[in-house]
């Protein structure tokens, strides 16, 4: 499989200021129907890419199939992109002392909390690491299969195989490429219609889960992420680094989207309106997720410009 490049990539939109075209972002995006079929598409949506941590509900849905199983709350924690918030930080500590762990089993680097008024005073641990909450899981999921815990980050370990074959399952895609994340655990790269069908896969066969994140939508990120404002409009969804996005909708059908340049301040905006015009999201929810971020540029107090959207 051939990995994205610069031919591969459309325009997705455009920040006009006061009639001038002022940024341009780039990408891949693919929009899947509950099959697996292709209902849209715009750039090399079959090369392949990071997903980051969109990856992180597959990752989840590995654990369970394990054998984890955990509170509501925690359920999130284990796919979320967390803020360092303390009630985010208290969930992953009861995962792991639910299960005979400790922050010191972490395999992940130490941080600072990303949530400002969480970073005042705070020291960098490895609780705090945004990814926390998913190896609080691997670690809970190998304790309860009898893995070894010092290991569980390493490619070839039981839970990454498994990650790996479900993945593989659900985009109907062959593993090629393995790389490393920056928290440390296997990244498997994947092309962007395989995410929007693993997306929609894991919709549909972990209601659980879909429901956890929908019932608790600060924390999967913060209180004003991009998959945030989705989940409070009932629709599930999870942001990676480097410009990843994902959203699945109740019906079954997923959107993923990579943006080139690695910023999400589009992702909102253009994955709803798109999703709108394809009739798999109404306006008052389309308003609703987008909500956590503006399509207005301003000029002192003035509106002198917007996001103009290339679908």
């Amino acid at each position: 499989m051939r990995e994205l490049t610069a031919e591969g990539l459309e325009m997705l939109a455009t920040l006009v200021r006061d009639e001038m075209l002022e940024s341009f972002h780039h990408g891949v995006v693919a929009v899947v129907d509950p099959a697996g079929e292709l209902v849209y598409s715009k750039g090399d949506v079959e090369a392949l890419i990071y997903p980051r941590s969109a990856l992180k509900p597959i990752q989840a849905k590995a654990m369970r199939r394990a054998g984890l199983k955990l509170s509501g709350e925690q359920l999130v924690m284990s796919m979320a992109s967390h803020y360092g918030n303390p009630d985010q930080v208290r969930l992953v500590s009861e995962i792991l002392q639910a299960h005979g762990l400790s922050e010191s089993s972490l395999g992940c680097p130490v941080s600072l909390p990303w949530n400002l008024d969480a970073r005042i005073g705070a020291t960098s641990k490895k609780i705090n690491m945004n990814c926390s909450g998913k190896h609080a899981g691997f670690l809970a999921t190998c304790q309860l299969n009898g893995w070894d815990t010092e290991t569980y980050l390493d490619k070839s370990h039981p839970m990454q195989q498994l990650v790996i074959d479900v993945l593989q399952e659900c985009s109907s895609e062959p593993v090629v490429r393995v790389s490393t994340d920056g928290c440390g655990a296997p990244l498997i790269a994947i092309s962007t219609v395989g995410l929007a069908r693993a997306t929609s896969q894991f919709a549909l066969t972990e209601p659980e889960l879909v429901s956890a994140a929908i019932d608790h939508p600060e924390l999967i990120g913060d209180q004003n992420t991009p998959d945030a404002g989705f989940l409070r409009a009932g629709y599930f969804s999870k942001l990676g680094a480097e410009g990843v996005f994902t959203v699945a909708a109740p019906s079954g059908h997923a959107l993923a989207m990579k943006v080139a340049d690695g910023s999400l301040r589009l992702a909102a905006g253009y994955a709803a309106l798109l999703l709108n015009r394809l009739g798999l999201m109404s306006s008052e929810s389309a308003a609703l997720a987008m909500s956590t971020d503006t399509t207005e540029v301003l000029g002192g107090t003035s509106v002198i410009g917007g996001w103009e959207f290339h679908f």
